[in-house]
């Protein structure tokens, strides 16, 4: 079961790709010269998208050590943590900002114009865009480990129910109407994207639990291939939404003043967002294809496959970084 509901580490790519992106979301769309390498360089620095790729490894691994971490067996503990120290060192060279970032400048240069960037540089440096970079982006990396908590929790609920009983109802507390954390409540739940993105992934889970059931579909198996598919439905149809956007707002409502808050709320609704969300998603799709694709090249897989042998050396050397900018 748990390869169905956990990301292997050599796809986290794809998710950390986005992360580097997450303040472009206030780009312009416009037709001229195509965007420079010049511009697009010192717009990541002024964006610190070096460090929020640095953030989000170390979200995405915080949540690959609960493996570890739960480990009762002292043997296998030391076994499961030394082989997530070899992975991860991997994991953080290979997705190092000094890679990271050719691959985002040709992705963008591909759907970005020049006027775009110099828009981005303007934006960037508002008071709007510093909340942003400064305040909302960071407040956005440390969600995904507490959210992964909650998950854990409600797969492990429906993993135990019996077959045939009725789910009970999931309560979710409700803010005072006016209050903080009612606006950060209404603030994730029309975060632009999120919605759809969560249901994507919910469908993706449930597609790729009936893929494993149907390989149990024998005679002697066919008992084990329904219990696989009743429970990737019963994660699909019984995890809301909802449920992630209430953590996600009591965290926000922690980070941000009501101000702040309300002005995100009001950029969202900007229609012209709408259409500058479109560009800037098909240079995410850009460099997700580009990070998966070398993530999964034969030489790091073969790495990774090393590191994941009970044969591999205890100690891994250290993961080369980019040089800090200053």
């Amino acid at each position: 079961m748990k390869n169905v509901l956990h990301t292997p580490l050599i796809n986290a790519a794809r998710a950390l790709a986005q992360a580097c992106i997450v303040t472009l979301a206030l780009v312009h769309g416009a037709h001229a010269a195509p965007a420079t390498e010049e511009s697009l360089r010192r717009y990541f620095e002024i964006a610190k998208s070096e460090r929020m790729i640095d953030t989000a490894i170390e979200a995405m691994l915080e949540i690959e050590a609960r493996e570890w971490q739960d480990e009762s067996d002292p043997k296998k503990k030391a076994n499961l943590k030394a082989r997530f120290e070899r992975t991860s060192a991997i994991i953080r060279k290979q997705i190092a900002w000094n890679k990271v970032e050719p691959a985002a400048i040709e992705s963008y240069q591909k759907h970005l114009q020049e006027s775009d960037v110099q828009d981005l540089l303007v934006q960037a440096q508002s008071p709007l865009g510093q909340m942003i970079i400064n305040k909302v982006t960071p407040a956005l990396l440390k969600q995904p480990p507490v959210v992964a908590v909650h998950l854990a929790k409600r797969i492990e609920e429906l993993r135990e129910r019996k077959e045939g009983s009725v789910p009970p109802p999931v309560v979710l507390p409700q803010p005072p109407a006016g209050s903080k954390e009612a606006l950060a409540l209404a603030l994730m739940l029309d975060w632009p994207g999120a919605r759809d993105d969560f249901n994507k992934n919910m469908a993706d889970i449930e597609t790729r639990g009936l893929e494993m059931a149907a390989a149990f579909d024998g005679e002697a198996t066919a008992g084990i291939g329904e219990e696989v598919r009743r429970f990737s439905k019963a994660i699909r149809n019984e995890i809301k939404f909802e449920e992630m956007a209430a953590i996600e707002a009591r965290m926000i409502a922690g980070e941000l003043n009501e101000t702040e808050m309300a002005a995100l709320i009001e950029e969202h609704k900007n229609p012209a967002r709408a259409a500058q969300r479109i560009k800037i998603a098909q240079a995410d799709a850009e460099l997700m294809t580009r990070m998966s694709a070398a993530m999964q090249s034969g030489d790091v897989l073969k790495q990774l496959a090393d590191a994941g042998s009970e044969e591999a050396p205890a100690t891994p050397a250290k993961a080369a970084r980019a040089p800090a900018k200053k």
